[in-house]
């Protein structure tokens, strides 16, 4: 075969070669876009099989969460679209305007009845999780402050700290350790060194223990009951609901745990519904994509960073984190691996402003993804 015909579509291993002209380089591309249209379309089915229930016994139609996910959905894509019309320097300078929209976010969750359950409420209305949007807007944070020299760390981790101190007190422990993790892969893309790296996340855990400390009911409670006391009533009926799921689950739309067991199936606890129909198969087709996701992620920081594009990395990172991270620590606390709330399930459960920021992350992943395999290419 001439080399002109060498390719590699090998999401798994990429084995170098001269290209032809013009080619996409890989079919990194393509194969997250399928990931992310299957768990798109599998977490509407899922939502609307573990709410329609729900809706009716309220007195709403039977599609409301399910309708109301699916156009906050489409206007995250449509978003993600129209900002590919916007050069990536802008898009990196974002951090100018999502940091001050991020601190009103908090100022206001802080206000009394504007806030409930970890969301930003007006009039009753849930408009946006701040912690989720502080998780958003940390990796522009980083590429803002800090160079690819090194420079400006001081700033990065200034900025990245007080968003995740409001974290803290808005959303828990459990954002704060999620965003914890975040920074320290945001700085590795950067460039820092381990050595450095470690001495980080060490006084971040410390600063942490210290202010829970001083703020045990609200802060270690939580995690503690979970962790060392008797199972929570609510979680216990979806380990249930898992558990009834076996291996190939009831079929999907013939759980019974929606029905009323579980009383907000299309919440936090949504994957308990989710195993019980279409079983442990079921979840390991969402953590197989989730893989492939995470795959080529990490590939295309790799490949950032290799072209000398640090700060497209650290939003990669950050992208690819938002939603494989927040993905795995849902289902490790509704299992009860990890004794973590707080945080709903990507693509599944009902938030509309959660879908938008989600599908808004993940378009503008796919550009990303498609820039640095062309670049990769033509290298």
């Amino acid at each position: 075969m001439p080399k002109s015909e060498l390719r590699s579509y090998d999401d798994f291993s990429y084995i170098a070669g001269e290209k032809e002209k013009g080619s996409s380089g890989s079919l990194s591309p393509f194969t997250y876009l399928c990931a992310l249209l299957i768990l798109s379309l599998l977490g509407l089915i899922v939502l609307y099989s573990a709410s329609y229930e729900k809706a009716i016994n309220i007195g709403l139609p039977h599609y409301f969460y399910f309708f109301r996910n699916l156009i906050a959905g489409i206007s995250g894509l449509v978003t993600g679209l129209l900002l590919r019309l916007l050069p990536l320097k802008a898009i990196k300078k974002s951090y100018l305007v999502l940091l001050p929209l991020a601190g009103i976010l908090f100022i206001l969750s802080f206000i009394p009845g504007f806030f409930r359950d970890g969301y930003l409420t007006i009039g009753g209305i849930e408009i946006i999780s701040p912690s989720l949007f502080a998780f958003f807007t940390l990796p522009f944070a980083v590429t803002g402050f800090m160079k690819d020299d090194g420079s400006g760390i001081a700033g990065a981790l200034i900025s990245s700290f007080i968003l995740m101190l409001l974290s803290l007190f808005s959303g828990g422990i459990t954002w704060y350790l999620m965003m914890s993790m975040l920074l320290v892969i945001a700085l590795r893309a950067k460039g820092t060194g381990a050595i450095k790296i470690t001495i980080i996340f060490i006084s971040l855990i410390a600063v942490l223990l210290a202010i829970s400390f001083f703020f045990p009911e609200r802060l270690l409670e939580p995690v503690l009951v979970l962790a060392f006391g008797e199972v929570n009533g609510e979680l216990e009926i979806a380990r249930s609901a898992i558990a009834e799921g076996g291996i190939a689950g009831v079929g999907l739309g013939n759980g019974i745990y929606k029905l009323g067991t579980l009383l907000n199936p299309q919440g936090e606890l949504i994957f308990a519904s989710f195993a019980e129909e279409l079983g442990f198969l079921g979840a390991l087709i969402v953590l197989f994509l989730l893989l492939l996701i995470a795959i080529i992620g990490a590939r295309t920081v790799s490949r950032a960073s290799r072209k000398g594009d640090r700060s497209s990395a650290v939003i990669v990172a950050g992208f690819t984190l938002l939603i494989v991270l927040r993905t795995l620590v849902n289902i490790a606390y509704v299992t009860g691996v990890l004794p973590l709330p707080g945080v709903l399930l990507p693509f599944f459960s009902y938030s509309p402003s959660d879908e938008f920021i989600t599908l808004l992350s993940s378009t503008m992943l796919y550009r990303l993804i498609y820039i640095m395999g062309r670049e990769h290419e033509k290298k």
